[in-house]
């Protein structure tokens, strides 16, 4: 007879109990191989426990191979001899990545954390899950849930002359992801043009997917044509409306030229990159370049993960019809890479009209944070501001310094302050003179009295130079 005193172990259910001590018993010798076990009702009689506990017991040591079951003849103690007893250990891993913590890190361009509307938002996602339950267990549609399409359309009518269906309106997660999709369908021989100086990401998305392109320059009205019909691009890359990191804004007439170089040739086409184009403070912003396409040569994207939260891994693209046709044929495998219940969620938002009004207090606010720090830098009589320019819009200024050092000199001697920055000559893939000893101070989420130290310290940092 096996009794056991299933009180010693009554933090755990009963059928566990019952495993642990008859493991501890087969792997001590206690029962030796061979052995047929009691039946279940026998085991279930002497101990006081039920049918159901036994045989909860049982299975997990057959599973484990502590035990056997012979048909009609019952369960047997295998032969454990050689099994070593398992000793779950806690699990270590190497530490591949560690973020690197700064007084203030300047390459920040994230939200302000403190600002996002959580109660409105909580608002929307209990709506969400209490009237689109069955929605969101189901597969999302591979463009993207059609009330937030519906949303972006009029939203884009209104705020940036965009008339465009919700049917040419595709949801990502990222513009990362959406980019991936939209080099597939391109002509595969295509030579993709990147402003210089221009935003990082975007060659190395070229790059990872094997594809060709070149630098084309910059001037005070934005790309430089002379420059974008030398290079052989047949798809250019632009930020009309606030350019990162020059903040220059794209003239009319320059606009104008860039949409007739692209009606010029078949498989020409436009990617408009309007990420900020809200935040612009002393003016209106001017009607998206997509607004003003009689050629339907330009691919809109833009996302809320700067106007929202970095969290909120939604953006989007507007395809001309055609592209928009090559997608439908050919990407609608795809599952729709965007939470559902953000879609749906963010839907909402904007129709109730809060995305409109969060944007009208957030303008405002880094308006007034943007003045501060120019202000700030004027004040210092440490640091050897040359010019500082910017704050018309974005959340970003440029600080031109007259020194002997190299930008990887004050980018080093940063760090060593605690202070993490960019200059303007690593956003260029081909360095100009003009774009050197130019630092690039985003300011979006730092606070007043860290901003203060912030340019003492790099004040600090050429006077010890």
């Amino acid at each position: 007879m096996l009794h056991y005193d299933l009180e010693k172990k009554k933090e755990r259910p009963l059928y566990e109990a019952l495993y642990e001590f008859l493991k501890e018993d087969i792997l001590r010798g206690r029962i030796q191989p061979g052995t047929r076990l009691p039946s279940k009702r026998e085991l279930a009689r002497d101990n006081g426990i039920s049918v159901k506990t036994v045989l909860g017991a049982y299975e997990q040591l057959l599973v484990e191979g502590y035990i056997t079951s012979q048909e009609k003849r019952g369960y047997f103690v295998a032969n454990v001899e050689t099994m070593e007893e398992y000793h779950p250990t806690p699990a270590s891993y190497p530490q591949l990545y560690q973020e690197e913590q700064w007084f203030a890190d300047f390459t920040s361009n994230n939200t302000v954390y403190d600002k996002f509307p959580f109660s409105l938002w909580r608002k929307v996602m209990r709506e969400v899950l209490t009237e689109k339950d069955m929605e969101l267990v189901r597969r999302a549609h591979f463009l993207g849930v059609s009330s937030l399409r519906e949303a972006i359309a009029d939203y884009l009518y209104r705020l940036r002359g965009i008339n465009v269906s919700p049917e040419c309106i595709i949801i990502g997660a990222s513009i990362e992801y959406l980019y991936g999709k939209l080099i597939r369908l391109l002509p595969s021989g295509t030579v993709y043009g990147m402003e210089n100086p221009g935003y990082r990401k975007i060659p190395r998305i070229y790059e990872e997917n094997g594809l060709s392109w070149r630098s084309v320059d910059m001037d005070e009205n934005g790309i430089c044509m002379e420059s974008l019909r030398a290079s052989g691009a047949g798809v250019i890359h632009v930020s009309p409306e606030h350019h990162y990191p020059l903040g220059t804004v794209m003239s009319a007439a320059r606009r104008q030229e860039l949409l007739a170089w692209a009606a010029e040739a078949p498989d020409r086409y436009i990617i408009e990159d309007d990420y900020d184009c809200e935040f612009r403070y002393r003016s209106r912003s001017i009607p998206a370049l997509q607004s003003m396409d009689r050629s339907h040569r330009v691919i809109y994207m833009n996302t809320f993960s700067k106007t929202l939260a970095p969290s909120i891994r939604i953006s989007y693209m507007v395809l001309p019809e055609e592209l928009m046709h090559r997608y439908i044929d050919n990407a609608n495998f795809y599952s729709n890479s965007a939470s559902s219940c953000e879609q749906y969620a963010l839907a909402k938002f904007i129709e109730k009209g809060y995305f409109e009004r969060h944007l009208s207090r957030m303008k405002k606010y880094y308006h007034t944070e943007g003045e501060r720090l120019r202000r700030i830098l004027k004040q210092s009589s440490l640091l050897p501001a040359v010019s500082v320019s910017g704050g018309e819009s974005g959340t970003h200024l440029l600080v031109k310094v007259d020194t002997s050092m190299t930008d990887q000199e004050i980018k080093d001697a940063a760090r060593q302050a605690g202070i993490n920055l960019a200059c303007l000559s690593e956003f260029c893939s081909q360095v100009r003179p003009e774009y050197e000893h130019t630092l690039v101070l985003n300011y979006s989420d730092m606070e007043e009295k860290n901003l203060r130290e912030a340019v003492r310290r790099l004040g600090n940092l050429f006077i010890q130079w």
